[in-house]
């Protein structure tokens, strides 16, 4: 369950593909017991997610990581460019786990999200 890629759907966009490389990579080592919806694109870990996190567009999921601190996620979610449909505090664990997770991230994870995200 840790190790799972995400199922990018649509299959064939581009950009959701970039996005599930992404999401891979800064959620390698977190449970995947949720998806990922990003305006129409859906990154899927599980059929039965405890919670999704809603982006509504990949601007939102670039801003977001490029410039990352909780005051801009509050933001974000106060103006409705970020939601988390489901089990809430689950999510909030899982965000927890990611800011955990960042310094940890090795400089070539670094690049490749930093190109990633560039590219979306």
């Amino acid at each position: 369950m840790f190790y799972t890629a995400a199922e990018v759907l649509p299959q064939e966009d581009k950009v959701s593909r970039r996005l599930g490389i992404i999401a891979d990579i800064l959620f390698r080592r977190s449970r995947k017991d949720f998806n990922i919806r990003v305006g129409e694109r859906e990154l899927r870990y599980t059929d039965s997610p405890r919670f999704v996190i809603i982006f509504d567009s990949p601007r939102t999921v670039r801003r977001l990581i490029l410039r990352a601190n909780e005051y801009r996620a509050a933001e974000a979610f106060v103006d409705k460019h970020l939601d988390i449909e489901g089990d809430l505090i689950a999510g909030l664990k899982t965000k927890n786990a990611l800011i955990e997770r960042a310094p940890t991230l090795r400089l070539g994870e670094k690049l490749k999200i930093l190109f990633t995200l560039l590219r979306i």
